[in-house]
């Protein structure tokens, strides 16, 4: 590391500038927008073109003295980007004053180097490749901004304006594990919603009960996270999902979530499988509450990890009643259902204008529970109907749909595995239906049922395979 990352408070000098051009602008622009008294020496007479350009809370003198000669006795920062000649003159007068100093695409010359910068307002990234590479800089960059939540900084600023006062009770637990449960927990989670003055109340009352309870069970008991994993692809898993499983002490998983998923959790925690498996007894949803309850009135950061969406399909709002019920903090976090993914790898639009304006989702794991379905309204030619956990009930699924009029000749996807490598998709008719279960293997699957899987990568596949088998012909 040949460059030591700092941040330089600019409100305790002047940062002198030197050169026109967008070099210059560039350096102009950031210094500003960091709040910067900027000298700025310029040897174009139309500066003032550049001005709208150039906004920012600190003070911006223009001069087009030699800056050779410039008083330097107030700078804390000198930024040359003359490219010519002068820009070494420049770089030996600061390095005489020792002032640092920073050349424009001349780290040989410079004291100090601009990184890319993730701005979140009180938080700031800086990403620096010692001046080698600014091109993989700014796509660091990238990447860190897309995995920043967008309103971090005001997080930053609600626990930069209550620190005092959290110093000022006493408490049983450490600043650095109460400070942990207001970032991983329900408050910062408001605070990334949207929601300031809801974080803002409960971090107060936060503060100051806890210091009354000192070492009540309430003060120990840390938050369940309910986090949707998706199909299976972890590269779906959303940002508040990977930032909740790097935070996890216990995770909780059923049996649709995937090893890649699980991958993503923090190395640390401890992964507890409660699914159930077919042919084998599983673990019922009463003692499921009561170990996310133990667990997290342990001092335990919880997260039950469940396949698709937790409050499609997943028992979500059964935990979520209980947890709230026992007085335990809970956070739901969304995922990317089942529906959603599957059809999505294979290019099934779920609607289509004037094709597909209503959307059904229904589960029918076995065949008693799709003979118990309404399905009159589901014949609709108008609507798609998506049956989740279907394979075994293929057949039933299909002999009700008819029954209620929805055309044999409607239609039909067999989605398996969906986002997973092993994916596989079985098109056809719905009369086709319980061949084209049987035809994609063991699941888990949906049922896609409707004009839109005529719209699909694999229905539009397999009509220029029958083509070209009449051509064969």
């Amino acid at each position: 590391m040949r460059f030591l990352p700092v941040f330089l408070d600019t409100a305790t000098g002047v940062v002198i500038v030197v050169g026109s051009g967008e070099p210059a602008l560039g350096k102009l622009r950031l210094l500003r927008a960091a709040g910067a008294h900027v000298r700025w020496f310029s040897r174009d007479a139309d500066v003032a073109d550049a001005m709208p350009t150039l906004p920012g809370p600190g003070r911006l003198e223009i001069s087009f003295a030699d800056p050779l000669k410039a008083d330097l006795s107030d700078a804390v920062a000198i930024v040359s980007a003359a490219g010519d000649a002068l820009d070494a003159q420049i770089a030996a007068r600061a390095r005489r004053h020792r002032i640092p100093v920073n050349v424009v695409d001349r780290p040989e010359l410079s004291t100090f180097i601009f990184p890319a910068i993730v701005d979140r307002g009180e938080v700031v990234v800086a990403i620096g490749t010692g001046g080698a590479s600014p091109v993989l800089a700014r796509r660091l960059r990238e990447v860190i901004e897309a995995l920043l939540p967008a309103r971090i900084g005001e997080l930053a600023q609600l626990i930069g304006r209550h620190r005092s006062r959290f110093a000022a009770v006493p408490r049983a637990l450490s600043p650095r594990r109460f400070w942990q449960n207001i970032i991983a927990g329900p408050i910062a989670e408001a605070v990334l919603a949207g929601r300031s003055d809801e974080a803002e109340a409960r971090l107060v009352a936060a503060i100051d009960g806890n210091g009354a309870r000192q070492s009540s069970d309430a003060s120990r008991t840390e938050t369940v996270f309910l986090v949707g994993a998706g199909p299976g692809d972890p590269d779906l898993l959303t940002l508040r999902a990977l930032h909740a499983l790097a935070d996890a002490d216990v995770v909780l998983y059923d049996e649709l979530v995937t090893a890649a998923v699980l991958d993503r959790a923090r190395r640390g925690a401890e992964q507890v499988f409660v699914g159930k498996r077919r042919g084998e007894a599983g673990i019922g949803q009463d003692e499921i509450n009561r170990r996310l309850v133990a667990a997290a009135r342990a001092g335990r950061r919880v997260v039950r990890l469940k396949g698709g969406d937790p409050f499609v399909f997943g028992r979500g709002g059964e935990e979520l009643e209980y947890l709230r019920e026992a007085g335990v903090p809970v956070v739901v976090v969304p995922g990317i259902t089942a529906a959603l993914g599957c059809a999505a790898e294979v290019g099934l639009p779920l609607t289509f204008r004037n094709e597909a304006g209503k959307l059904a989702f229904i589960t029918a794991q076995r065949a008693e529970d799709a003979a118990a379905i309404d399905w009159s309204g589901l014949a609709d030619r108008q609507t798609t109907v998506v049956v989740y956990m279907g394979l075994a009930s293929a057949a039933a699924v299909r002999d009700g749909l008819i029954a209620a009029g929805r055309d044999r000749a409607t239609p039909a996807a067999v989605l398996a595995r969906g986002t997973r490598p092993d994916s596989q998709a079985a098109v056809g008719r719905l009369e086709e239906l319980a061949a084209l279960a049987a035809d994609v293997g063991e699941g888990p699957a949906i049922l896609v049922i409707g004009e839109v899987a005529a719209r699909s990568a694999p229905w539009r596949a397999a009509q220029v395979d029958a083509v070209s088998a009449r051509e064969a012909a």
